[in-house]
């Protein structure tokens, strides 16, 4: 899927496009024309058939005199014996440079970037209750109030979309887009949201649907079912390595609850239908290894009487629920009936490794039952530019509360091999037929454009032991 958009007031606008070989244009594959309408905001996808697998291919397009730049995009291999691809998240335009999209960008040995969620943010440059204010960098959201309207969506997408790092990463590669919940709203559940009163802003379900529309706008996707805009999970298999599950956890589950409702053994993440196509999916994938992608962490990140310092952390992150007695409700550990089907699912069909963000830390993780080996292993990426812990307590990034605090959660919670909880960037996967390997990689910063990168940590899993073991950098 290719994908451009023309800026311009008229109508309708035909667009030329091309696809080739080679980056000069000269080993024409295939070409054609398209029209940008005003009706999907000009924004236009090219579903470009013919290609071969395991190949890199380049376009361009053409509208009205002018010429896009040349786009570079790979196909995934048929029978591949390995793949490499980036994990992401959390990319909060008012608080900092998407210095980790450059660096993503940069890189030619991956085949895509797996984009975990809150791709945009929908919430207004004054934050609502509960939320981190921006960084005073002179980035501020267009449109600055929250977006709850098709135009106010559309007009956040296209700030995104001037970005230069967003450019040079969707020029770089092809993306395969989760959903979290900023692209919907704050808190986005089925029914609603904690930042939507119906009374003050309108119906949720309009909402709900313009937020999709614009979505499915502005991202290169092909959607896994034409008749329902909202359907976002869907499975990628990349030949018999890899079965890559992408889930919807935020626009079809329960409300959040605390307890004794977050206990009940009915309510879900997933919601009914959603739930019994994973399950189905992983009962009959044969695949040597079954990735699970969710915009959420799924492992249990919050321990009972936690002592002051680590106590601060986890509400500081939101890894515990706001009134320090339980687990936040927002994350897998608000759901956790559904949570233990999918735990004992994972430990039958072996070889499960979860990919997920959202909590703006790098975890590296074994899922279990407690008291019982581990089923699975999870992989959890830093944000992009999301404040992390030493942004929201106004310290340094490797201040002594930060690696106090990082001490403290890797010993209260066993199944928590490593945790870094101030630097943000991305993940970068490696698998072959025998082994996973995840490479957290940490940008310097985001309150400015900077070019530097470090490899802060790398964990690998075997087939057939679901144990992560630390691997030397």
């Amino acid at each position: 899927m290719i994908w451009t958009r023309v800026s311009t007031d008229r109508d309708t606008v035909p667009v030329e496009w091309i696809v080739a070989r080679d980056e000069g244009l000269r080993d024409v594959l295939s070409l054609g024309e398209a029209t940008a309408i005003a009706e999907r905001d000009h924004t236009v996808h090219v579903d470009v058939d013919g290609l071969e697998p395991g190949e890199t291919y380049y376009y361009r397009f053409r509208a009205a005199g002018d010429s896009s730049p040349v786009g570079r995009t790979r196909t995934l291999r048929s029978e591949p014996d390995h793949l490499r691809f980036a994990t992401c998240s959390c990319a909060k335009f008012n608080a900092g440079y998407f210095n980790a999209y450059a660096r993503i960008a940069e890189r030619d040995d991956l085949d895509f970037l797996l984009h975990l969620g809150d791709y945009i943010y929908e919430a207004g440059n004054v934050p609502a209750k509960g939320q981190t204010p921006g960084a005073d960098i002179g980035r501020p959201f267009e449109p600055l109030g929250e977006c709850r309207t098709l135009d106010e969506y559309r007009t956040r997408y296209r700030q995104y979309r001037r970005d230069p790092d967003v450019q040079s990463l969707h020029l770089a590669m092809p993306i395969i887009p989760l959903l979290d919940d900023h692209e919907l709203a704050d808190g986005a559940w089925a029914g609603g949201s904690d930042a939507h009163d119906p009374a003050e802003h309108g119906p949720w379900e309009q909402r709900r649907e313009d937020a999709f529309r614009a979505r499915s706008e502005w991202l290169p996707v092909r959607p896994p079912d034409p008749a329902d805009p909202s359907r976002v999970f869907r499975q990628i298999s990349v030949g018999d390595l890899a079965d890559l599950f992408l889930l919807d956890i935020r626009s079809r589950r329960d409300r959040p609850a605390l307890e004794p409702e977050m206990s009940e053994p009915g309510r879900s993440m997933l919601g009914r239908e959603q739930r019994e196509w994973l399950l189905s999916g992983l009962d009959s994938s044969a695949a040597h290894w079954r990735l699970i992608a969710t915009p959420s962490v799924f492992v249990c990140t919050w321990g009972e009487r936690p002592r002051e310092l680590l106590r601060t952390a986890m509400l500081k992150l939101k890894l515990m629920d706001e009134d320090g007695e339980g687990p936040d409700e927002d994350q897998w550990d608000g759901y956790p009936a559904e949570r233990s089907v999918l735990l004992e699912r994972f430990g039958a069909v072996d070889d499960v490794v979860l990919l997920s963000a959202d909590i703006h830390i790098s975890l590296a993780s074994e899922v279990g039952k407690e008291g019982s080996p581990p089923a699975a292993v999870e992989i959890t990426s830093p944000s992009l530019t999301s404040q992390n812990l030493d942004e929201k307590l106004g310290v340094g990034q490797r201040d002594e509360v930060v690696l106090s605090s990082e001490e403290a959660i890797v010993a209260a919670l066993d199944h928590i091999l490593w945790c870094e909880l101030a630097s943000h960037g991305y993940v970068v996967c490696n698998l072959d037929r025998e082994r996973f390997r995840a490479e957290w990689w940490h940008v310097d910063g985001v309150l400015e454009p900077l070019p530097g990168e470090r490899c802060a940590a790398a964990f690998e899993v075997r087939r057939g032991d679901p144990r992560l073991e630390p691997v030397n950098v």
